[in-house]
């Protein structure tokens, strides 16, 4: 029998305390008819946690007209406003998912973003560990969660891309009663199948184990976008991507360090823990048990995504044996970064699998 293996945690306690800056947070109404509301709540040991609040303008202030709360999860890399409410035409998923109804909340975990930046990211990155692995993801989550709860009176679905992905199972395995539903984008959960980050991320001295890796490295705007400008090589990419939408990714995930312009070229400070954790994924390790989950799930997977592999799917189909139901969708021809893309590339599916699944 393959063994299985768990991060464990201790439980948070499901309270946010909303603060602020400077002051009380102010709601703007954009161009693009949303409004924006950025939030900050108060987890563990007194970190503070960025949430965006994203909402329609016709029904801002109505929550009793929402469609079921969502927040998003930003994976290892850019932080969730770079990754999900560019300002850009086809830049927001936030505020496509908000016009169809929802209440969306992008959150930054610890170290991302607007949220607090543990004192290690201050330090030398050889000095330490490798920073937010999956335990201190779930801590934040659960913060955010909490956010949304008091700002919404009900749970709130959770949505995942990639490490995301698996950061939001992980904690609908361990706070099953805590959001309602789980959509889960292009993740990985467990398997051996060959993952294209092998080589690059295992120590060659120690076959099956990761690279050891600083608390944190800096990462520019070419290598934010070097992957994904590498699996459009050979096909008109300004055809399948925006160059608006490439151009504001690079630089929101670049503007929200304040220490970027500090180094040449100019980076964002980015946690290796989540690199950690995927390694061990795709050695066959699992770091929560699926069966533990209850709400309802969402497990989708672009074809042509190389950070998760069909495997992955799979497994999570037979391990989610307790949710309230379960949905897998292979959206043909996506890649792994498809929300970002045109809507005829696997963005335009990815919207309508997520509004069918969380219709009433």
């Amino acid at each position: 029998m393959r063994r299985r293996h768990f991060l464990g945690m201790t439980g948070a306690a499901g309270v946010a305390t909303v603060v602020g800056t400077a002051g009380p947070a102010v709601a703007r109404t954009d161009a693009d008819g949303v409004v924006r509301t950025d939030l900050w709540a108060k987890g563990e040991q007194g970190r503070r946690i960025h949430v965006r609040e994203v909402l329609a303008a016709d029904r801002a202030g109505d929550r009793d007209r929402d469609a079921t709360p969502l927040l998003v999860v930003h994976g290892a890399r850019p932080d969730g406003v770079a990754a999900f409410d560019l300002p850009v035409p086809g830049g927001s998923l936030a505020a496509d998912l908000a016009r169809a109804g929802h209440a969306v909340y992008v959150m930054d975990l610890r170290g991302f973003g607007l949220s607090g930046y543990p004192p290690e990211m201050s330090q030398d990155p050889e000095a330490n560990p490798p920073l937010v692995r999956s335990d201190a993801a779930v801590s934040d989550i659960d913060t955010a969660v909490a956010l949304v709860r008091r700002r919404r009176g009900r749970r709130p679905a959770a949505f995942g891309w990639a490490t995301g992905g698996h950061w939001v199972g992980m904690y609908a395995a361990l706070h099953p009663d805590r959001i309602s539903d789980a959509i889960l984008l292009n993740t990985l959960y467990s398997g051996t199948s060959p993952w294209p980050l092998q080589s690059e991320l295992e120590d060659p001295d120690r076959p099956g184990h990761p690279r050891p890796q600083p608390a944190w490295r800096a990462v520019t705007a070419d290598a934010l976008t070097s992957r994904w400008d590498a699996g459009l090589e050979g096909e008109n990419a300004d055809a399948r991507r925006d160059p608006a939408v490439r151009d504001a990714y690079r630089t929101a995930a670049l503007r929200v360090d304040p220490t970027s312009a500090d180094r040449t070229p100019p980076s964002f400070r980015n946690p290796t823990g989540p690199l950690v954790d995927a390694f061990y994924l795709a050695q066959g390790r699992q770091l929560y048990d699926a069966s533990l989950i209850r709400a309802r799930t969402l497990v989708l997977r672009g074809e042509n995504d190389f950070w998760s592999r069909p495997e992955d799917s799979e497994r999570l189909a037979e391990h989610l044996t307790s949710a309230g139901s379960v949905r897998v969708r292979t959206l043909p021809g996506a890649s792994h970064f498809l929300h970002l893309e045109r809507s005829r590339y696997g963005r335009g599916q990815l919207l309508d699998e997520i509004r069918s699944f969380l219709a009433p």
